[in-house]
């Protein structure tokens, strides 16, 4: 593992050391549960909150300013994961069966609530007005992605396929990096390039996600449904971008070679991003999370 690997490893400790910290302190009877701190912690990679780290250091923060709302990302984001298992009746989360499987679906539901109301409380306890909103405007996106990606049961349109993944993946990275912006006091206008630069790596993330499970196996992506994306959808200049995109290029119309092609343009344009927003003391620090992060597609 390379140095800077090593780096990220450790801020993975800080951010499960610090998780495991406040749910004991905010919910004794959540610990009480056997297994739970088991489950949450083999549920994610901790990408969104070690992003939100890595994003408040290149800009000058210090870690101790930064945690708490790092936590609160991740176990927003744990939430979410109990939810979608429920909903997808999924059987195992990482090759361990899933909350609902091990405890009963009102156990698992009653452990997501609990798990979002304490990451929610730990984001807003910041007083900056930017964080609140930012806070609210992560919620509302990932209950509508939610919602429009349960519309589609066995084919998705590429529009809605974006859409959903913005919405869903893209809001908690999003939210990761204009956080970090918003506590550096960055100007409105920063902080919302911050967000666009999140929300285009959690785009990706999906992208890969979906590439490396071969999720399409099984559900249909009608790359030949090409709608127009609509002005109120998140950096929806650059889902058009995608969008727009000459499949035909791609040599087929296999969804994952499709996938790949849009990932690669995606990419491109968070190195452009990445560039702007980042000083070139600070730049090969981020650069270096995102190339691991691809690492499987890159």
């Amino acid at each position: 593992m390379s140095r800077q690997h090593i780096k990220f490893a450790d801020k993975v400790e800080l951010i499960n050391n610090r998780m495991h910290e406040i749910l004991s302190e905010e919910s004794i009877r959540l610990n009480q549960v056997d297994l739970v701190d088991d489950q949450i912690s083999t549920m994610g990679k901790r990408y969104r909150p070690t992003l939100l780290l890595v994003t408040g250091e290149s800009i000058g923060l210090d870690l101790t300013e930064l945690i708490n709302a790092a936590v609160g990302i991740e176990l927003v984001h744990d939430s979410s994961l109990i939810f979608d298992d429920i909903i997808d009746e999924e059987y195992t989360r990482r090759e361990k069966l899933s909350l609902h499987r091990s405890y009963g679906t009102g156990l698992a539901i009653g452990i997501g609530l609990t798990l979002s109301a304490i990451g929610i409380k730990l984001l807003l306890s910041y007083e900056k007005k930017e964080i609140k909103e930012l806070v609210s405007q992560m919620l509302v996106d990932l209950s509508e992605g939610s919602t429009l990606e349960n519309k589609h049961d066995t084919e998705m349109g590429m529009d809605d396929y974006l859409i959903v993944s913005t919405l869903k993946s893209g809001s908690l990275f999003g939210t990761a990096t204009s956080i970090a912006a918003a506590l550096a006091n960055k100007s409105p206008y920063e902080i919302n390039r911050f967000l666009d630069l999140g929300r285009l790596i959690g785009l990706c993330y999906q992208l890969m996600d979906d590439i490396v499970d071969k999720r399409f196996d099984k559900k249909r992506l009608n790359y030949q449904s090409k709608l127009k994306i609509s002005n109120n959808i998140p950096i929806h200049s650059e889902l058009s971008y995608l969008l727009e995109s000459n499949y035909s290029n791609s040599g087929s119309s296999d969804s994952s070679l499709i996938l790949r092609h849009m990932l690669r343009r995606a990419l491109k344009r968070i190195s452009e991003l990445e560039n702007e927003l980042i000083s070139e003391k600070h730049l090969h620090t981020f650069q270096s999370f995102t190339e691991y992060v691809f690492k499987k597609v890159i």
